[in-house]
């Protein structure tokens, strides 16, 4: 376990943006470096700019030590920015924002390349912003994009099922609760009308505004995206959580997914298969705070143009 200490670190709250509606903080690392690139935090859902959990901030504080500067914000409409009237889809109001943030700390700390780090939606946003803007030289994704592969349905029966299988009593409660519920469905139905039940078209709209959310690519199209930024040298952190073993069950499965990949040295894995998806324990925050760092001491960042 790694002791993040309590350092003390200059930070400064921020305005920006074409509106100037969005606001951050910036961390000033304790000594810069100059090569160092600048990290930038992205937010997911409705979560604020200090991450989950506080994740945002230690990360930050951390990566000043290193001599990093680190930018944690909120996207219009979340924490302390205020809503766009630019319009737009969610990924690409994302995405211009995120641009900003650039423009921003290029203009005003004199930062030229940049890291973007962020969780489930926010590491979308990080993949998608690298792929158009060629100042980004690393991301690093956080319960990015998964797809079932290589050993996954082995180890997803072997870690999820079966430790459940032997919880007797749990089953039984569970399959009582079960009856139970398909009974009180099939006594609903005799007395419900057709005017209270949901439609196929309400079934469709919310299938729709969840694909609004976080629309997940098909596999392939992942793939050629990765394999353009490898080859642009993007150096490429996937950290995955045990909270995601419906895509995701061991470490190695990201080469399964990509096996044209598997010897990039721009790409890395690392799994941690006790942790929830928003690291609510302290110890797994200080486990993806130390592979970070570690992530960031020992990449290049010398992406080229694609």
């Amino acid at each position: 376990m790694v002791d993040i200490p309590d350092i003390k670190v200059l930070e400064t709250a921020c305005a920006f943006g074409s509106q100037c509606q969005l606001t951050g903080i910036y961390t000033a690392p304790t000594d810069r470096q100059e090569k160092q690139p600048c990290a930038l935090f992205l937010t997911a859902g409705l979560l604020h700019h200090i991450g989950p959990t506080r994740l945002h901030v230690e990360l930050a504080r951390s990566l000043a030590t290193q001599g990093v500067a680190g930018l944690r914000f909120d996207l219009s409409g979340a924490g302390d920015s205020e809503s766009s009237s630019l319009g737009g889809d969610f990924t690409e109001r994302s995405i211009r924002e995120v641009t900003e943030a650039m423009d921003y700390l290029q203009h005003h700390h004199d930062h030229q390349h940049f890291v973007l780090l962020g969780l489930c939606s926010g590491a979308d946003d990080a993949l998608a912003t690298a792929q158009r803007d060629p100042r980004v030289v690393g991301i690093a994704l956080l319960n990015g994009y998964a797809y079932p592969a290589g050993r996954f349905k082995f180890h997803r029966v072997l870690k999820f099922y079966l430790p459940r299988l032997f919880m007797w009593q749990k089953l039984l409660n569970r399959t009582t609760a079960l009856r139970q519920r398909v009974q009180s469905v099939f006594n609903q139905d005799r007395v419900s009308s057709p005017k209270n039940s949901q439609t196929d078209a309400d079934q469709q709209a919310l299938i729709q505004l969840d694909d609004d959310y976080r629309y997940i690519p098909p596999q392939s199209e992942t793939g050629e995206t990765l394999m353009r930024l490898c080859t642009a040298e993007t150096d490429i952190l996937f950290l995955y959580t045990g909270s995601e073993h419906d895509t995701y069950t061991y470490e190695g499965q990201l080469r399964a997914m990509f096996p044209e990949l598997s010897d990039n040295v721009h790409l890395a894995e690392r799994y941690l298969p006790k942790a929830d998806h928003t690291l609510i324990l302290k110890e797994d925050r200080e486990t993806v705070v130390r592979w970070t760092g570690e992530w960031f001491s020992n990449s290049a960042f010398s992406r080229t143009r694609l």
